[in-house]
């Protein structure tokens, strides 16, 4: 099925123009203003993949357009469009979340090349959200996974990098996950399909890495018994990266300077010139600047990778990450470890979550598995992991034996009304005594969100928009589950 562009624009003309540049590729909708996009995108049974939008219309503008059309949905892109740009409107458009920013009279070619971007982008996001997907995820497939914003801003900047040439500089603590958003900027990329080539710069002694990278003729040093193909010579029109450039001699960067201005070099020990096509990614879990400022790495060097750059934060400053991370490690587990452990309890997932993980992502993973294979049960226990900072001390209005009173819509008891927490309770307790634990915390989950949505419709009488608002989720989201739920907005 062809990617479906909506064109949002009062003018007649840049509409037409728009569909009659791309009805071949691409499903196009239009719609002459703010309220009638927004009427598209609440009501058709079309997935828009990329809105156009124009800033200056009559009635809804285009800024007011955009915050609520990331409302429905924060995945889609939206590139906004003006024939007279300022820098405040760009600013604001860009801070709402816009895609990219575009001034009239616009370019096909370029226009082009936003869509794939955008398409791109939007992919990538979609693919980060795996809570309900994770059982579909290829064995051994490395995926950026996540639903923070923090996530989100980085698949937008992948989706960006992916369609042009330039190098590329990821910053980020260790075990953040460098290497699988290189390998995302590769896998979407015109050199997929090529040669993709990982270099971990730490790891090598530094009389090794000039070989290593750009190869080396037969007795060039003690050990060189034969002529060898560096990196770059093996990498020719495919993509290297190289992780913790920061640890390079400046030795090297000098001759890394000169393969990112023209492409050439000499193999250690020869002075015969090669030249190779190859794109670099690069990153470090040092700060460059400062490391240029002590004069550990070269300025120049340092500007020629730093055209695009990408920061992954920690992830104790992302931590909305954790739960859907921590299913998807767990599914890989059960694949390695041929274990069917169903999920976390609630005071192990409590720990993961207060835990400051020093060791980001990485470290998160190995937990997992470990618990995973000293488990006895289907559900892993806080006894299974061995973190620094020990168990987490409960909430004392977070859980069962708490005060809160939360209430449970349709559940009635002696008091009227149970708390949402003696609901639990007691299907927890019936399951046990049946026997029937098999699929108690989905079921458990489902009952809950099932009821919770069902409040919010009431609440707004039907209107899925402003059911989605109050629940702090997309359009797209709610209608899933009310067709997951079979739940009626009427």
């Amino acid at each position: 099925m062809k990617p479906s562009i909506l064109i949002v624009d009062d003018e007649k003309t840049v509409r037409y123009s728009f569909e009659v540049m791309f009805e071949d590729d691409y499903r196009v909708l239009t719609a002459e203003d703010g309220l009638a996009a927004l009427n598209i995108l609440d009501t058709s049974f079309i997935d828009v993949d990329i809105v156009f939008l124009d800033i200056n219309m009559p009635g809804m503008g285009g800024i007011e357009a955009l915050t609520k059309i990331k409302k429905i949905s924060t995945n889609i892109p939206v590139i906004m469009m003006t024939a007279f740009s300022d820098s405040d409107t760009a600013i604001e458009a860009m801070k709402e979340g816009a895609f990219d920013y575009l001034t009239k009279p616009l370019d096909g070619k370029q226009l082009q090349e936003i869509i794939k971007k955008a398409l791109t982008s939007s992919r990538l996001q979609h693919e980060a959200f795996l809570c309900n997907e994770i059982d579909e995820i290829p064995a051994g497939a490395e995926v950026i996974v996540g639903s923070s914003q923090a996530i989100l801003n980085v698949c937008k900047m992948v989706g960006q990098a992916a369609g042009s040439e330039v190098p590329v500089l990821i910053s980020g603590e260790s075990g953040v996950g460098k290497e699988i958003v290189a390998r995302a900027i590769y896998n979407h990329s015109n050199r997929k399909g090529n040669t993709f080539i990982a270099v971990n710069c730490a790891a090598l002694p530094d009389g090794v890495v000039e070989s290593e990278l750009f190869g080396c003729e037969k007795g060039a040093f003690t050990g060189a018994g034969k002529r060898r193909l560096g990196r770059f010579e093996q990498c020719d029109k495919g993509t290297i990266f190289l992780d913790e450039i920061g640890d390079m001699s400046l030795a090297t960067q000098a001759k890394l300077l000169r393969v990112l201005q023209d492409g050439s070099f000499e193999r250690v020990g020869s002075s015969e010139t090669i030249w190779a096509d190859v794109r670099v990614i690069a990153a470090s879990n040092k700060n460059l600047l400062d490391e240029v400022k002590q004069g550990r790495f070269r300025e120049d060097l340092f500007h020629r990778l730093n055209v695009f750059s990408i920061n992954i934060l920690p992830l104790r400053k992302r931590k909305d990450d954790i739960p859907i991370l921590s299913e998807y490690f767990l599914a890989r587990a059960n694949r390695e470890t041929d274990k069917k452990i169903k999920g976390f309890s609630q005071d192990s997932m409590q720990l993961l979550k207060s835990y400051d993980w020093p060791g980001n992502v990485r470290e998160l993973e190995n937990a997992i598995r470990r618990a995973c294979v000293i488990a006895v049960g289907d559900i892993l226990d806080v006894t299974g992991f061995a973190l620094n900072n020990g168990p987490a001390e409960p909430s004392p209005n977070n859980g069962p034996s708490g005060k809160e009173s939360l209430k449970l819509p349709g559940e009635s008891g002696p008091s009227g009304e149970d708390s949402l927490y003696q609901v639990i309770d007691g299907m927890f307790d019936t399951a046990v005594i049946t026997g029937n634990t098999a699929d108690i915390h989905h079921s458990i989950i489902a009952r809950v969100e099932k009821k919770l949505i069902e409040k919010a419709l009431r609440t707004t009488k039907g209107n899925q928009l402003h059911a989605s608002e109050l629940l702090g989720i997309s359009r797209v989201t709610l209608r899933k589950k009310m067709q997951d739920y079979n739940i009626n907005s009427g």
